[in-house]
């Protein structure tokens, strides 16, 4: 069996894929969870950007004794895209609604015009400390509307802020480009898709989950069933 590493998405944490680690546990597999110091920090120079959550991620990997099936969730596909590159213990990546720009594009880069539609878009607000913060409704509507409400509330409690130049930033390799790929959708995801143009989608992998934007809060159970298959799938 491989082992796995998850990284969480922007305004969230490890603390999101609590539920997706008890079920791996279960089922024997090794598993590790990113802490993106992108979140850390009381103000915006003290918070990590996208590539010092890369080389956090890769610490990581560095540390691994099995192969590595790699899993990044939204904003963490794209620290996953730049510190999977050319790591010899990445086995596959998985993009959980996860983010997959080319070398040199960021999350800006691959953003979609301006849209009306309802939850369409994450709605922030600026902090006093130049970090950003998501909104709770915004949250609601966007990310956990297919939780049931208690669920939902838990999780707006635990949302932290995030560094906004993370955004802007390209990543320095694509490691799609040389690593076996899946890419997960949820078919009630409400968020768009930021993906480029570049991906060959011939030679990815295509699962879809019946969730939204956070499977892994969502459907923790149908996460760790994928994450179980391709973790003992033959390498």
């Amino acid at each position: 069996m491989a082992a796995v590493v998850l990284v969480h998405g922007s305004f969230l944490g490890p603390w999101s894929w609590r539920d997706v680690v008890a079920d791996l546990t279960d089922s024997g597999i090794e598993c590790v969870v990113a802490d993106l110091p992108s979140g850390h920090g009381g103000i915006r120079d003290a918070a990590g950007d996208l590539h010092d959550d890369a080389a956090q991620v890769r610490e990581l990997l560095d540390a691994a004794t099995e192969p590595v099936v790699l899993c990044g969730h939204s904003y963490g596909g794209a620290v996953i895209t730049e510190a999977a590159a050319a790591h010899p213990a990445v086995w596959k990546l998985v993009y959980l609604a996860g983010a997959m720009p080319d070398a040199g594009q960021s999350l800006a880069d691959l953003a979609p015009p301006p849209t009306v539609e309802p939850g369409a878009r994450e709605a922030v607000r600026w902090r006093a400390d130049g970090l950003l913060e998501l909104t709770a409704e915004s949250a609601r509507e966007a990310l956990f509307h297919d939780c049931s409400p208690g669920r939902a509330e838990e999780a707006i409690s635990l949302l932290r802020p995030s560094n906004p130049v993370i955004g802007g930033q390209g990543v320095r390799a694509a490691a799609w480009r040389e690593v076996p790929a899946t890419f997960v959708r949820g078919s009630a995801d409400r968020m768009p898709e930021l993906v480029s143009g570049s991906v060959e989608w011939d030679g990815v992998e295509i699962v879809e989950l019946p969730a939204g934007h956070c499977p892994n809060w969502s459907r923790p159970d149908l996460v760790a069933a994928l994450l179980v298959d391709l973790a003992g799938s033959p390498r």
